[in-house]
């Protein structure tokens, strides 16, 4: 049987359920899986000592993230794409995981592509043309 509250209590415990359902609601919605990759297949990856960064396709658009050997350990990182004649994205900062995604679009056009974790990291040469 369900007890009915009055007065201070029903408004604290009103509060309370919507903190909490609000604190639900936005856990929810922003996925930290999401967060972590890109869409598509893993077309190539380049390793390094520090890490390495993998390079996804999907429906003419490419998206690199780079991801550190050591979670948890905040370094400098750079996820970066580059379309051959057009635009270069870059994520670069202090992350504890991954740099990027980073996503553009590059259908019928070469891209290359970089990560980097602390002082090391690797660049490809162009490819994966189409």
């Amino acid at each position: 049987m369900l007890k009915k509250l009055s007065g201070r209590r029903a408004a604290a415990m009103g509060t309370a359920v919507s903190t909490i359902a609000g604190a639900i609601i936005f856990a929810g919605s922003g996925t930290a899986q999401a967060a972590t990759t890109c869409p598509g297949s893993r077309i190539d990856r380049l390793s390094f000592d520090t890490g390495w960064v993998d390079l996804y396709y999907s429906n003419g658009a490419n998206c690199v993230i780079t991801t550190s050997r050591t979670p948890g350990v905040k370094l400098r990182m750079i996820a970066e794409l580059e379309v051959l004649g057009g635009t270069k994205k870059t994520d670069s900062g202090y992350y504890s995981y991954h740099a990027g995604p980073v996503s553009l679009y590059a259908n019928g056009a070469c891209v290359r592509f970089r990560g980097q974790v602390g002082t090391t990291g690797d660049i490809s040469g162009w490819g994966h043309c189409g």
